[in-house]
């Protein structure tokens, strides 16, 4: 049965195996999440294999900054948006989250080794952050059904070995094999966003053209008409 829960940050028990378990870890009912004010970090394993919680909406105007080692692993997520607050992703805290699709506006300055590998459904990264010029080894490990791109890659220096190991819907094989050669996987990432991009520019402008040409015709004001419409699109594609 599903149930909403209250995070409070509370300290992991002890098992009779001797090992730590967080208050929520491995809990399949909890669907739910609330974060109790205040707090600033999810610990580690707080949320490892609650395969029934889908989404993370309450992280959106919640003060956490901090995502633990494990903190998602193993659960049912699958959309993760708005957590553009959140500065530091713990090593495999989204690991093998099965579910998840969709990834957009990450803020992170740190992520930990291997925090989406595994994510199989997982099609596109989207918005990779400035802030992070590395993408840390393992990061999209075995991510078979990323097909895209969605995000400038510019200020990225290098990545990390194995970064997108097994993503053979991305990558030629011998970009996604084990020991394919970082900084030309770098290269073709680049390529490839930079092309993906370029798609994109063409068809918004094609809808600008015919939302200036619609409004046009309604009004018969073509400079009211690229003014609104600039004013309408200013800022979705920056240079």
């Amino acid at each position: 049965m599903s149930k909403a829960v209250v995070y409070t940050g509370a300290d992991p028990t002890v098992n009779e195996e001797e090992f730590e378990v967080a208050e929520w870890q491995d809990d399949q009912d909890v669907a739910d999440v609330t974060v109790a004010d205040g707090l600033t970090k999810i610990k580690d394993s707080a949320f490892y294999g609650c395969r029934g919680l889908k989404n993370l909406r309450f992280l959106k105007d919640s003060v956490i900054t901090t995502l633990g080692v494990n903190a998602f692993r193993e659960s049912g997520i699958i959309t993760l948006l708005g957590i553009e607050a959140v500065r530091k992703l713990g090593k495999w805290a989204f690991a093998s989250c099965t579910d998840l699709r969709t990834i957009e506006g990450l803020g992170c300055e740190e992520m930990g080794n291997c925090c989406f590998a595994y994510c199989i459904l997982l099609q596109s990264m989207k918005g990779w952050p400035a802030s992070m010029t590395v993408i840390p080894d393992g990061a999209f490990w075995e991510c078979a059904g990323m097909t895209t791109v969605d995000c400038d890659l510019s200020h990225v220096k290098s990545i990390g070995s194995n970064a997108f190991y097994g993503c053979t819907s991305l990558l030629p094989p011998s970009l996604s094999a084990m020991h394919a050669y970082p900084f030309a996987v770098l290269a073709f990432l680049k390529r490839k966003s930079i092309l993906e991009r370029v798609a994109e520019r063409c068809a918004f402008l094609c809808s600008l053209k015919r939302a200036q040409g619609d409004f046009y015709n309604r009004t018969g004001d073509p400079c009211g008409a690229s003014r609104r419409i600039i004013m309408e699109f200013a800022g979705l594609f920056p240079a």
